[in-house]
């Protein structure tokens, strides 16, 4: 879980340089992943990856010229489009992609806004990720800010989605990598 409520201003990438680099762990096939972020800019001619995995394997959500700017997923299989980009009107947008095995779900601001087949993630055997860049951070920069991310290695119901818009959030035994004891300064 990403969430710098510190300062309430999140985390800021300028689309040149920087990204939050961490070890993948084996999410399986059903997992569901939430961003709160907005974009200061989004070129539809350049790749911008949200988060990549890498490395053994490849999944990334993001854009790139094969999705003609939308957003979309890279698998196994290449990019598959979900047809529209809610981050390109630079607003602050809460989005939500789960996936069921092949079928990915694009929720924006707790709505359905559109579905994907691809095959199968193969985040399993991945050994490298980041957010807001490439996995190897050398390229496909995010311009914005992300002000919360969170990963599941589950795929949220619609009704999930929707608390976690809401901000009652999906309950805190069910989110992925969730600790009892909070850990200060780092």
């Amino acid at each position: 879980e990403l969430v710098n409520a510190s300062d309430g201003q999140g985390l800021h990438f300028d689309g040149a340089a920087g990204s939050v680099a961490f070890t993948p762990v084996d999410l399986g096939t059903k997992v569901s992943f939430e961003f709160i972020i907005q974009a200061d800019s989004w070129d539809v001619s350049a790749t911008n990856y949200i988060v990549d995995y890498a490395t053994g394997g490849r999944f990334i959500i993001g854009s790139s010229t094969d999705t003609s700017g939308n957003l979309g997923i890279h698998s196994a299989g290449g990019w598959g489009s979900f047809g529209s980009n809610p981050l390109a009107d630079l607003k602050v947008h809460h989005i939500v992609v789960t996936i069921d095995g092949t079928a990915a779900i694009l929720y924006d601001n707790g709505n359905q806004a559109a579905t994907l087949t691809i095959n199968s993630p193969n985040i399993d055997s991945c050994s490298a990720a980041r957010i807001a860049s490439d996995s190897a951070g050398t390229a496909s920069f995010i311009d914005g800010t992300f002000y919360r991310t969170r990963f599941w290695n589950k795929t949220l119901t619609q009704a999930e989605v929707t608390a976690s818009y809401e901000n009652a959030t999906v309950p805190f035994a069910d989110q992925y990598g969730s600790q009892t004891n909070l850990i200060t300064g780092a």
